[in-house]
């Protein structure tokens, strides 16, 4: 049993991370930005720490007597929020931050959750952010696993809130594939991934290999409305990602990204176990929250 350090830990996978390593017998420390939510994790945790990781002097000491850490750290994917920075001054600040004061606290293995990449949308600010994070490992002493996930299933869970509002926009046609993962299997993959030898990438994927398309019709079959579906050009999406970019960096980003993805294959190996549209029934009938 290790003592491991959660970065990130009020995020969806964060929580799923942390409930499975406390079950499985770990001592856990969790690191979380929002001190109002980081209470919440006193009931799944040995140790709750706020701060925020992009300020290096927050973290002295935090990885004291830590061997293993697992960051879910990183901007949000969703719209809210009042934080407008890009997705580098976030998810590559913080996690860089991370990993130098792991070396420096002899951490002697780091998990870090990426994305799944392919070409359509590698060359995003977004997955941008997230490479150079994983650069970063490769040139540490620290032996690493970097799990890189599909779109996971509470990402998609915003599509029931505009499914019950009677449509639902996506960008393009709708005909590109993927397979999206169940955050327990994601969190699973990182638990496995403590004891991955150095320079272990984990792609994984859930069962089904669905469209875009197939996802909204889920959404509306589990509220039950009938589907109306708008799509929209993808280039126009991409020309107003680049004219709110220099306002609002973090949506222009998510704009673009969300578009490129949305519109691009995104399939990776098909670990994960659960389904998608069992997810979306339990969230429709309020038995998931």
């Amino acid at each position: 049993m290790a003592n491991v350090l959660v970065a990130g830990a009020t995020g969806v996978l964060g929580r799923e991370v942390t409930k499975l390593l406390q079950k499985t017998g770990h001592k856990v420390r969790t690191l979380s930005r929002d001190p109002d939510r980081a209470k919440a994790m006193n009931a799944i945790a040995h140790e709750v720490v706020s701060g925020d990781a992009t300020i290096a002097e927050n973290l002295s000491g935090l990885l004291n007597g830590i061997d293993v850490v697992i960051s879910c750290l990183g901007g949000s994917v969703l719209l809210g929020g009042n934080d407008k920075r890009s997705y580098r001054d976030i998810d590559t600040v913080a996690n860089k931050n991370l990993l130098i004061e792991a070396e420096r606290s002899g951490v002697r293995h780091f998990v870090y959750v990426s994305i799944h990449i392919q070409e359509g949308y590698a060359n995003t600010a977004y997955v941008k952010a997230h490479e150079e994070v994983v650069d970063a490992l490769r040139n540490s002493a620290l032996s690493f696993a970097v799990v890189q996930p599909t779109g996971v299933f509470s990402m998609f869970d915003q599509f029931l809130d505009m499914a019950r509002r009677g449509v639902v926009s996506i960008p393009g046609d709708g005909n590109a594939r993927t397979n999206p993962v169940d955050g327990l299997d994601v969190a699973e993959a990182c638990i496995a991934a403590i004891e991955q030898p150095r320079s272990t990438f984990i792609e994984i994927g859930g069962p089904d290999i669905v469209t875009r398309e197939d996802i909204v019709r889920m959404a509306f079959n589990a509220v039950g409305r009938k589907p109306r579906i708008i799509h929209i050009p993808s280039p126009a999406l991409i020309g107003l990602a680049r004219a709110i970019r220099p306002f609002h960096p973090r949506y222009g980003e998510l704009f673009e990204f969300a578009t490129r993805v949305f519109t691009s294959d995104c399939i990776a190996p098909r670990l994960g176990q659960r389904r998608l549209v069992d997810h979306f029934a339990r969230v429709a009938n309020g038995k998931l929250k």
